[in-house]
């Protein structure tokens, strides 16, 4: 039986069609695929919609691509982050734990100066972040960078569950973005976030085809179905999503 809990619209069209309406506030959700899959395209037409339709601010937290590559990469949906940014509806946060100028790793270029990020530093940054623009949207791209800086998966799992937690505690509805594993293992964040949405992409004659599934929302009815997904110039939208009774 589905609870009352207030939920949160993707924005993405389509999307909350299967998940009968949005996303359980405060939860966090992960959303995984291989490279290409449009993981990032995701996250940031969720700060997007977010900042734009519905009037709640959003953090978003690179790991691996510079800001300026991300704000660029947006002009092709006509997205203005630019302006959400001016407006303190959107905060960028460059959490790179290497970060180069010069051949050199920046004093002044780098939080963390090359070393390792541990997730209660990364925690720490990202809570100070939600509070600094009144957040209620939290994007982190992608905790596998961090993953490969651990060896002890205890360690990496109690982390990323302290994190997920302190994101929850502050009603922050968030998604973790990650890389599919090439070992077929279950990825730990499966096991600490409240959802799972799968990305897939493959090839077919000369065209690329995408899909989208949900596989896991805890607390709230959900297509299991796998649906194609096409990108234009509005971003990404789900094609004929309905979800079954």
């Amino acid at each position: 039986m589905e609870s009352t809990y207030s939920k949160v619209k993707t924005g993405i069209p389509g999307l909350d069609t299967i998940i009968s309406g949005g996303m359980k506030a405060g939860r966090s959700v992960t959303v995984t695929g291989p490279p290409g899959s449009g993981k990032t395209t995701f996250g940031l037409q969720y700060l997007y919609s977010g900042a734009r339709d519905f009037d709640e601010s959003g953090v978003y937290v690179t790991l691996s691509q510079n800001i300026p590559e991300i704000k660029n990469d947006c002009i092709s949906f006509g997205w203005d982050f630019d302006n959400l940014i001016t407006e303190d509806k959107i905060l960028m946060v460059d959490a790179r734990p290497f970060k180069i100028k010069d051949e050199l790793i920046g004093k002044d270029d780098s939080l963390y100066r090359g070393e390792q990020l541990p997730f209660e530093h990364l925690t720490k940054l990202i809570l100070s972040s939600i509070k600094r623009i009144d957040a209620k949207r939290v994007v982190i791209d992608s905790v596998t960078i961090l993953s490969l800086q651990y060896s002890d998966k205890f360690s990496m799992r109690q982390g990323l569950q302290a994190m997920v937690q302190a994101l929850e505690n502050f009603g922050v509805t968030s998604l973790i973005l990650s890389e599919n594993s090439e070992h077929n293992e279950i990825p730990l964040e499966w096991f600490v976030t409240s959802g799972i949405i799968q990305l897939r992409h493959s090839r077919s004659g000369d065209t690329m085809e995408r899909t989208i599934q949900v596989t896991k929302m805890r607390g709230v009815k959900h297509s299991e179905q796998i649906h194609p997904v096409e990108f234009n110039s509005d971003g990404m939208h789900l094609l004929h999503p309905r979800l079954l009774p």
